[in-house]
C-alpha cells in the first residue's frame, strides 16, 4: 500500500471511521473517495454542492465522501459522477467490515475486500458483502451545477414528520391495534426507517433501524421476535435493548410514543 493510502486510512481511523480487515496488499487502482466535511442541513435536510468547487467531484468519474459533524449521527455518504449530468448517492461505509466506499467510474467498490455495489441501487453486485448499501435521492441542476442531496427522504406511503411527530393512525394501520403488532416506514423528515410495535402487554414501543454497531439498517425477524442486524448479527428486542454477546454493546436509538383511540403518535427527536 503506498505511504499516501496508508495516511489517508489512518486519518479516517482518527476521526472515528472503522476500517477493519484490510489485507496486506489494498486493491491497487480503488482508493476511499476522498472526504468532504459539511455542515447538517437545515429542517428540509437537503445538502446543497456546487459540483465547479469540488474537482474531485465535479470530472466525470469521480467521487467524494461527505462526512457530518462527528455528533450528529448521520452516517457518511459516498456521491459519484458516473456520466455528464448524472450522479448517484449511497451510504459511505461498506456493510461487510465497515470500510470507507470508493468509486471505480462505474460501481462503488469497496478498497478492503473489493465488495462491489451497483450504484442506482446499492445493490451488491460483488461479495464478500451481502447487505446493500443505502442509497439516497439527489437531483442535480444543469444550469446552476448545483447538486442537491436529501438525507430525510422518505416513503410516499409512510406519514411524514409534522411538528416534530409522526401520526399513525388505526384506519391506516389497524395491525398496531393487536398486541404484536408492528409497522416500520422511512417518514420524510426524518429519512431513516423507524419501527413501531404494540407490545404483548398492550404498550407501545418505537426504535430507529441504524445499527449501533457499524450503522447497517436493521430488520424484523419474526423467526426470533427481535430485530435483527444483518451485517453482523447483532440482536436487539422490541423496546431496542441490545442482546449480550454480539458485536453492537449499544442500544438502538428509541422515540417516545403516544396512543389514543386513533392511532400512535410518535415523537421525533
Amino acid at each position: 500500500m503506498s505511504s499516501s493510502r496508508r495516511d489517508f486510512f489512518k486519518k479516517l481511523l482518527g476521526t472515528g471511521v472503522v476500517v477493519a480487515g484490510i489485507p496486506p496488499a489494498c486493491a491497487p487502482n480503488i482508493d476511499p473517495a476522498p472526504v468532504l466535511d459539511v455542515p447538517m442541513p437545515g429542517d428540509d435536510g437537503i445538502v446543497a454542492l456546487v459540483v465547479p468547487r469540488y474537482p474531485d467531484l465535479s470530472r466525470e468519474g469521480g467521487a467524494v465522501t461527505l462526512r457530518f459533524p462527528k455528533d450528529s449521527g448521520q452516517e457518511n455518504l459516498l456521491v459519484m459522477h458516473p456520466t455528464a449530468n448524472t450522479y448517484a448517492v449511497l451510504s459511505a461505509t461498506c456493510t461487510h467490515v465497515g470500510c470507507p466506499m470508493g468509486f471505480d467510474g462505474q460501481e462503488a467498490v469497496c478498497p478492503c475486500h473489493l465488495s462491489k455495489f451497483n450504484i442506482e441501487t446499492g445493490a451488491v453486485t460483488q461479495e464478500p458483502a451481502t447487505v446493500p448499501l443505502k442509497k439516497y435521492v439527489a437531483t442535480y441542476n444543469a444550469g446552476t451545477q448545483v447538486l442537491s442531496v436529501n438525507i430525510k427522504a422518505g416513503d410516499d406511503a409512510f406519514p411524514a414528520v409534522k411538528e416534530g411527530k409522526v401520526t399513525l393512525t388505526f384506519a391506516q394501520f389497524p395491525d398496531l391495534q393487536n398486541a404484536g403488532g408492528m409497522v416500520s416506514g422511512t417518514p420524510t423528515g426524518y429519512g431513516k426507517r423507524i419501527f413501531v410495535f404494540k407490545l404483548e402487554d398492550g404498550t407501545y414501543s418505537a426504535v430507529d433501524s441504524v445499527c449501533t454497531h457499524q450503522g447497517c439498517e436493521v430488520g424484523f425477524e419474526a423467526s426470533i421476535n427481535e430485530l435483527l442486524c444483518p451485517c453482523h448479527a447483532s440482536t436487539f428486542s422490541k423496546t431496542g435493548k441490545v442482546d449480550p454477546g454480539g458485536a453492537a454493546t449499544i442500544d438502538l436509538k428509541t422515540f417516545p410514543v403516544t396512543a389514543d383511540a386513533s392511532g400512535v403518535v410518535v415523537a421525533i427527536t
